[in-house]
């Protein structure tokens, strides 16, 4: 009698650890995502949710190609409650859901097996999970974790149905189910789990001459009577997938046994044979394990065994391969059978004296190998959003009507060297079917006219693969008026967008300051960051090879810093037709020297000239009365332009 409430009570406790320790972990590493932008298919879907409302969401999307209406309904009530898409709150649903999914693993093992140890592994497998990163990190893959969420609560009430038998937990099943098919179409394999459930929760086969009477058997109906009344729903196929090209059975068979078997595939890029041996030696040991394990956890196995082929089977036969290979977020549902089988193995591998301390291992490595790669993946995508992050940032206070020219904006960008060698790792901001307006309306909450252009002169050489989205052809560039101008650079550290200026500006009543060449110098002023501002007036064409160059001498005349490109940062022919007005906005890296005093900079005189970047001759310069400029170049204190470096 004593001992019994204190039984519970460690249980309990037990149980609330192994939940919070799974739950921190998927937040601890998920949680960077909330600095994230809106991206990728949360685009598409605001655009077709713009189209929905409150009634209409519940009807089929021709425009989607799917019929998920749980898809659009948490998009239409975050617009009517805030009035716009808070980005931090995209992510943070998913970052919850996916530790949701975490506990409520780890609450199902717990009940199933009694076992907090295995519980725990499940969970923190699940959570880590390579191929999950895509679903996590991006809100338009939030149908993944939210069918997991409502698969694997109504498997909770099933549970909970079959040891209390109270009526209730049968409706909560249907409640959930019927969530489940609106959620996505994995939903009908909800009757088969519950099957598996029940065969581990009873200790026998569930195929019996009452079975019509089970959960299971009227779930596993409601599925295929789902599945019949889809195909005649009035919607098109999904487009994406359509084009994505054929099946190839083999090529997705390996994908999704590397899936299975990812510890060893983990090993890919240290493998010097066939990668698939890798694959193959990690399906023997899990086979090895499940022949070990039958007597003893033969439902268990199966339960895990038979999410993971479910699962797999159904994206496997059902999606082009290569839409499959570009999609490791179709495996988060599949990994939660992953999880649970590779648990249940260490599990039993840590009761063995003999097998403890490897089995431990094994799980670190695990742990913490799938762990990493999460980790470098969602630097990737930081990475990558660095140029939406830089033009919010100088767009904040602008006007909407003011436009924005991208120049070599990155589409998406992936790692040199894949670590598993099967399938796509890539992180992806827009897709063909996407728009710069979007991105950057979404984002900004402005609609400022936008373009993207490719620049190949610009591009760069570096060791990580990366495309561009190039949405406006060059010959078809519009200048408009009040133009900004971001050109993306690429850098070994991750693409970095640079804020070059103004194009079509207006002309500022000031008297002219210089003739530089084709230039006239209307304006000049700096910032204490070294950011150097000047306002040029075009009247004529300018030439293809001029450029313009920026130095900075010290007290003996000694050159310093420096700071030379066409205005913009563009080739002059792709400049606006003149005459126009343009604001030139480059830095001035300042060498500030050690022995001067505190708060005095090397740089005391500036010189701004045009020159012929081919032959290096330098354009004519005059002065604002029109008298010629010693050195073809108009020299400017330094501290008359930034005030000693104090403004």
């Amino acid at each position: 009698m004593y001992n019994s409430p204190m039984r519970e009570l460690w249980r309990r406790h037990t149980l609330a650890l192994v939940v919070t320790t799974a739950v921190s972990i998927s937040l601890l590493l998920y949680g960077p995502t909330l600095r994230l932008p809106i991206i990728y298919d949360s685009l598409l879907h605001i655009r077709i949710a713009k189209a929905l409302n409150l009634l209409t969401v519940w009807l089929p999307t021709e425009a989607f190609g799917f019929y998920r209406p749980l898809t659009f309904f948490p998009i239409l009530l975050i617009k009517a409650l805030f009035g716009y898409y808070p980005p931090w709150l995209f992510h943070g649903l998913n970052v919850a859901q996916h530790a949701l999914n975490g506990a409520l693993l780890v609450w199902l093992a717990w009940r199933l097996w009694g076992s907090g140890r295995l519980a725990l592994l499940a969970g923190l497998i699940f959570a880590a999970y390579p191929f999950s990163y895509q679903a996590v990190a991006v809100y338009g893959h939030n149908v993944h974790p939210t069918i997991a969420n409502f698969m694997l609560l109504g498997l909770h009430c099933v549970l909970s149905g079959l040891r209390t038998g109270k009526r209730r937990w049968w409706w909560a099943t249907a409640v959930f189910a019927i969530l489940s098919l609106l959620t996505h179409e994995s939903g009908l394999l909800l009757g088969a789990f519950a099957f598996l459930l029940q065969w581990n929760a009873q200790g026998r086969w569930p195929l019996r001459r009452a079975a019509w009477r089970a959960p299971w058997f009227w779930l596993l109906l409601s599925g295929a009577a789902y599945f019949v009344a889809y195909r005649f729903l009035p919607i098109e196929r999904a487009p994406q997938t359509d084009a994505a090209g054929a099946l190839n059975l083999a090529q997705s068979g390996w994908y999704l046994l590397q899936g299975a078997a990812f510890p060893t595939a983990w090993f890919a890029p240290l493998w010097p044979g066939d990668s698939r041996l890798l694959i193959l030696a990690g399906l023997l040991w899990l086979g090895m394990g499940t022949g070990w394990l039958l007597r003893q956890k033969g439902a268990a196995l199966a339960l895990a065994w038979g999410w993971w082929g479910l699962a797999a089977a159904l994206i496997g036969l059902a999606l082009p391969t290569n839409y499959l290979l570009h999609g490791p977020r179709l495996l988060y549902l599949a990994s939660v059978g992953v999880a649970l089988l590779w648990a249940l193995l260490l599990d039993e591998a840590m009761v063995r004296k003999w097998g403890r301390w490897g089995a431990t291992a094994v799980f670190l490595f695990i742990l913490l190998s799938s762990a990493h790669f999460v980790w470098q993946r969602l630097q990737d995508y930081a990475r990558l959003m660095a140029p939406v992050t830089a033009v919010a940032a100088q767009m904040a206070d602008r006007p909407a009507n003011e436009a924005i020219l991208l120049v070599n904006l990155p589409q998406w960008l992936a790692q040199p060297q894949n670590r598993y060698a099967v399938g796509v790792e890539f992180v992806a901001m827009l897709g063909d079917y996407l728009f710069v307006e979007e991105l950057i309306g979404e984002n900004l909450r402005a609609s400022h006219p936008v373009q993207a252009v490719v620049v190949p002169e610009l591009r760069r050489a570096v060791t990580y693969p990366y495309g561009l989205h190039a949405q406006t052809p060059l010959a078809a560039l519009v200048w408009l008026p009040s133009q900004h101008v971001f050109i993306v650079d690429y850098w070994l550290a991750g693409p970095q967008a640079r804020y070059t200026g103004l194009a079509n500006a207006p002309t500022p009543a000031t008297p002219l300051l210089a003739t530089l060449g084709p230039y006239e110098l209307l304006q000049l002023t700096c910032t204490p960051a070294g950011e150097l501002q000047t306002t040029w007036r075009i009247h004529s064409p300018v030439p293809p090879t001029t450029s313009l160059f920026v130095q900075g001498l010290d007290g003996a005349g000694r050159l310093v810093t420096q700071a030379d490109g066409p205005p913009l940062g563009l080739p002059p022919g792709l400049l606006p037709a003149p005459p126009f007005t343009l604001v030139d906005v480059r830095q001035m890296p300042q060498q500030v020297s050690q022995h001067l005093p505190e708060g005095e900079t090397a740089v005391v005189t500036l010189l701004l000239g045009a020159y012929d970047y081919l032959s290096g001759a330098r354009h004519t310069a005059y002065d604002a009365d029109g008298h010629l400029l010693p050195e073809e170049a108009l020299h400017v204190s330094w501290s008359s332009v930034c005030g000693g470096g104090s403004n």
